[in-house]
């Protein structure tokens, strides 16, 4: 098959996959009971150096959403979520500004400590678009890939959470355009999250 029909077949088949993927989380989120919305700033404190020499560091906006409770029984949760983001990008030396934007399903297990904080582990994945471009990295669809882990606790005793986390993150494009070389980054993400019966 000639390169130029193969990338096509890939990002149809992608677009095939996200496609399904968001028809089967709006019919599973319609059967829960309880949601959580949140929002969240991601601060970066570990910047991959680029091949021009420049320190990539991505700030992030960040929303949450619970899709699903996969594991509704204490005393452990197993929650299936959606976090949108839209990214600033500032370099060191400075640059011109460039951003990022995409959407992540995130799977998180988390273990309760006590009934007013819990600690919590989580990866996940989605789609991603990049503005900037490197001798390293394409400009435009990536993926985005974290592993996070973080500590929450009630304010009061309503439903809203303090969110405290440490996240680290891998963009590339799984071989659909070269360069594919990848930029990694840690973030110190805090926010707030909101629960409530539906």
């Amino acid at each position: 098959m000639p390169f130029r029909y193969r990338n096509i077949y890939k990002r149809i088949s992608l677009a095939a996959v996200i496609a399904g993927l968001i028809l089967f989380f709006s019919l599973v989120c319609e059967a829960q009971k309880t949601t959580e919305w949140g929002a969240h700033l991601g601060i970066p404190f570990g910047h991959e150096r680029l091949h021009e020499g420049l320190k990539y560091k991505p700030w992030q906006l960040l929303l949450y959403h619970k899709l699903a409770d996969l594991k509704p029984r204490k005393p452990g949760r197993f929650i299936m979520a959606l976090e949108p983001q839209l990214v600033w990008v500032h370099f060191s030396p400075k640059a011109k500004k460039e951003w990022e934007a995409g959407a992540n399903l995130v799977f998180e297990y988390r273990w309760p400590l006590g009934s007013q904080a819990m600690v919590y582990a989580a990866i996940g994945s989605g789609p991603h678009f990049i503005s900037v471009h490197t001798t390293q990295q394409a400009r435009g669809f990536i993926f985005s890939d974290n592993f996070t882990a973080g500590f929450s606790h009630r304010i009061g005793k309503g439903n809203t959470w303090l969110d405290l986390k440490c996240r680290f993150r891998h963009i590339s494009n799984a071989g659909l355009k070269e360069p594919n070389l990848g930029i990694d980054s840690w973030f110190a993400i805090a926010g707030l999250r909101w629960s409530w019966e539906r």
